[in-house]
């Protein structure tokens, strides 16, 4: 199933307004023939030709949770799951609530898993099992960072009021603890999201097989093995090679076409 976003939705992601011409092609085509087109092909089961048009929405500079649904939808029918899996997690980067990307994503883990225990043995997708990550999964940044204002003013208005209103004092006391509670919740909160607590980037290993190298050289002696759909950190980046942190905590250099950012605007400083 796939889904359709308004060209207004599409034209806010990347700032702009009218018909957006891709000078890579010598034919002009805005944003909303591109991703019309390509919900044509899923419709009609062209999982490539999907995938072509909704990847160029993407390198466009379109972030929306409708577009990475679709792209992942495309990649998993033409059996691509560790590329279907990245792009689940970039649409519940932007709506963590959609429930039925959270399905289609555990069912993408689940083929994945189960081809390769049929193929290999027992095989499981490395994902993340940090406490923070599972309780603020559920929250976008923007509504932390609205919750944190909303908190903050909540409490230091208590707190001015209860020095004015004496016999109200122990009511408004109260308030500004809840208010407290609430701000370091959304702090922390938004502090998880943005990566703040984070060593590297998130990231999916979209290669079948990543090796992890001792050093940025296709040389070095390998010191352990991804696989596709597993997740990560990129901690460091050196020309085409980047180092990863693995779930499991093994690091490693490995090529960095093998690995896929959850948020593909960030970059390594």
């Amino acid at each position: 199933m796939i889904r359709a976003s308004s060209i207004a939705t599409l034209l806010a992601c990347i700032g702009l307004c009218g018909s957006i011409v891709f000078a890579q092609t010598s034919k002009t085509s805005s944003l909303l023939e591109v991703f019309e087109a390509a919900n044509v092909a899923a419709s009609r089961g062209d999982a490539a030709a999907a995938i072509q048009d909704y990847q160029r929405l993407v390198d466009a500079g379109v972030r929306d949770e409708n577009v990475y649904f679709n792209l992942g939808t495309a990649y998993a029918q033409a059996g691509e799951y560790p590329l279907a899996i990245l792009n689940y997690e970039r649409a519940l980067e932007i709506h963590p609530n959609d429930t039925k990307t959270a399905d289609n994503l555990r069912a993408a883990e689940q083929v994945l898993e189960e081809e390769r225990a049929e193929a290999e043995g027992e095989a499981v997708i490395q994902r993340s099992n940090s406490v923070s990550d599972a309780v603020y999964s559920v929250f976008t940044e923007d509504a932390l960072a609205y919750t944190l204002i909303l908190a903050n003013l909540a409490f230091f208005g208590c707190l001015a009021l209860s020095w004015s209103r004496r016999r109200r004092a122990g009511r408004l006391l109260a308030a500004a603890v809840l208010s407290a509670a609430v701000l370091v919740f959304s702090a922390v909160g938004l502090g998880t999201k943005s990566g703040v607590f984070r060593d590297g980037l998130r990231a999916v290993v979209v290669g079948d097989r990543a090796t992890l190298r001792e050093a940025p050289d296709a040389r070095a002696q390998a010191r352990g093995l991804a696989r596709g759909g597993d997740r990560a950190w990129v901690t460091a980046r050196d020309g085409n090679f980047v180092k990863l942190r693995m779930i499991s905590g093994t690091e490693g250099w490995t090529d960095a076409s093998a690995v896929g950012l959850v948020d593909p605007d960030e970059r390594l400083h």
